[in-house]
């Protein structure tokens, strides 16, 4: 869960459910480990008879800017600058992004 170890995952759970003032039962790391094995995510119907999903994919570049970018700029240093790229894959019909990825701009990433 965001990308959390499952110590601070139960840490979270446990803070949320306090905020909420809910008097629920946390599940401990260990519990959520042994349940993670059998887990099944469900994945999203192709569409809506199981037909395949029209994708649209696209990249963009992105520019990094850091402290200092507007004086570099105003300037005009050589110093390279820092690029990623975002890549989207849409659904042609509803427009949903299925998949994303966000890469340093010389890699390729596999959607």
């Amino acid at each position: 869960m965001f990308r959390l170890a499952l110590r601070q995952t139960e840490g979270l759970i446990g803070s949320v459910i306090a905020l909420l003032g809910l008097d629920l039962p946390v599940p401990d790391h260990s519990t959520s480990s042994r349940r993670a094995e059998t887990l099944e995510v469900p994945r999203p119907a192709s569409g809506p008879s199981g037909e395949p999903v029209h994708l649209l994919v696209d990249s963009t570049g992105l520019r990094l800017h850091g402290p200092g970018e507007w004086l570099a700029e105003k300037h005009g240093t050589t110093r390279r600058r820092s690029w990623r790229k975002l890549h989207l894959a849409t659904d042609a019909d509803t427009g949903r992004i299925v998949a994303s990825a966000f890469t340093r701009g010389a890699l390729r990433p596999y959607l």
